[in-house]
């Protein structure tokens, strides 16, 4: 029981470690679940380590850290409050552009984090049931901007399951 408490306390450490350099920021804090922070501005909440299957989830922390990082370094609170748009819906795919954008950036130097990143995104939409119109849109719309902007490829059974928005966001070419 000892041996895991350290492995997982190490874990936290290189991940920390990892936002810190990902982020450029060596004052940024780390925590983990319900840990608390001291500050939101310059902190980074990641998911609490959770076992599944008696495997800590180690690939979805490694990819939350490593997108969250690259949206603190290279994101602009400011800036990103002053164009949000108003709605439920726009706010979220304004969100998701920005996310998007910082990984396109962030990926193009640090080619790990891209593979971190892709991986989980495969498995996290892989697991989705895109019961709701809304989610089926949002999810469509981050599907599109990895697909054109990060390269990810989608497996048949996410192309399946995301065809009937894929057409209306696909950009008509002008003649």
């Amino acid at each position: 029981m000892e041996n895991k408490k350290e492995k997982v306390a190490d874990f936290k450490t290189a991940i920390s470690s990892t936002v810190r350099s990902l982020s450029n920021s060596e004052k940024i804090e780390v925590s983990f679940g319900n840990e608390s922070s001291k500050s939101d501005i310059n902190s980074i909440r990641l998911p609490e380590l959770s076992s599944i299957n008696n495997k800590l989830n180690y690939n979805q922390i490694r990819a939350i850290a490593d997108s969250k990082s690259l949206r603190h370094r290279f994101s602009d609170p400011k800036i990103f409050k002053q164009f949000e748009p108003d709605g439920n819906i726009s706010k979220q795919l304004y969100r998701i552009s920005e996310k998007i954008r910082c990984e396109k950036i962030g990926t193009s130097y640090f080619k790990g984090v891209k593979n971190n990143i892709e991986t989980f995104y495969q498995n996290r939409i892989s697991g989705l049931d895109l019961k709701s119109s809304e989610d089926k849109i949002i999810e469509s719309f981050e599907n599109y901007l990895r697909t054109k902007f990060l390269d990810f490829e989608n497996n048949a059974q996410i192309d399946k399951k995301l065809k009937s928005y894929k057409k209306n966001l696909k950009i008509k070419s002008i003649n």
